[in-house]
């Protein structure tokens, strides 16, 4: 089962460690132009991808979105491009444990010669190239996941909860009645009315449909001590007829001599 990541910085605009540079306006172009609808960035390790499913360097996720955001980097103010990553338990594991922290962009310069840079994949890595990267971040509960409106903002909402069942909803409204806190004596005892009316309703109902399933197996039983006396009346009646069914031998037209029944 995968997990949504908050966003978190995978470059930052300026010099990398290895000589190159990330400028502003393609961090700018990688923001604005990323879709997974065109074209999915995909997460892997180190760099590599391989065409085997159960392999190592298989993939470990996917870029769902890009943002970006200002930071103060060696005394300069930076723009850093962040990402959310819909990661695959198996590296978000390797994170506990220490093991490829950082992301590494791979990007293509002149995306399908629109002239914009273009993020294509993410690698986890140990030695980033960029300044300022950082490692996934998730939601504190472990269940909360991000989505994003129409102008890119990110929000945090919380998955539907299971349907409580109807001794639990009940148990859980009492309690709260109940068990309010910085409320007057006066409040508590409209609260404990509340209560005793959210029991007795609970009460009516479970009466109603006991009383339901009893007036259906009335009818169940009449149906069924009719059926039983139809069929007592009818093994009766069977067991009253004679069993020998043999026909009388015929006498034919000369007197003493019987006949072949046929």
């Amino acid at each position: 089962m995968s997990k949504v990541s908050k966003p978190f910085v995978i470059a930052t605009e300026g010099p990398t460690i290895d000589g190159r540079n990330i400028s502003r306006e393609m961090i700018l172009q990688m923001s604005a132009a990323y879709d997974p609808k065109v074209y999915t960035a995909v997460a892997n390790l180190e760099h590599l991808l391989s065409f085997a499913p159960d392999s190592l360097f298989s993939a470990y996720g996917k870029v769902v979105t890009l943002g970006t955001q200002e930071a103060t980097i060696l005394g300069e103010k930076k723009l850093q491009l962040t990402a959310v990553v819909e990661a695959d338990d198996a590296v978000v594991a390797m994170q506990k444990a220490g093991k490829k922290l950082f992301a590494s962009m791979e990007v293509v310069a002149n995306f399908v010669g629109k002239g914009i840079a273009y993020l294509t994949g993410l690698a986890f890595t140990d030695t980033p190239a960029s300044l300022g990267t950082e490692t996934m971040k998730f939601s504190a509960d472990k269940q909360s996941v991000y989505s994003f409106d129409g102008g890119g903002l990110m929000i945090e909402w919380e998955p539907e909860k299971p349907e409580a069942k109807a001794g639990e909803t009940l148990f859980a409204k009492v309690k709260t009645l109940l068990t309010g806190k910085e409320k007057k004596d006066e409040d508590r005892f409209a609260d404990t009315g509340k209560a005793i009316e959210a029991v007795a309703g609970a009460q009516r109902d479970l009466l109603d449909q006991f009383a339901a399933l009893q007036t259906e197996l009335k009818t169940m039983t009449a149906t069924i001590k009719v059926d039983r006396e139809a069929f007592a009346a009818l093994k009766a009646k069977l067991d009253a007829e004679p069993t020998d069914k043999t026909r009388p031998a015929a006498a034919g037209g000369n007197a003493g001599t019987t006949a072949t029944d046929c």
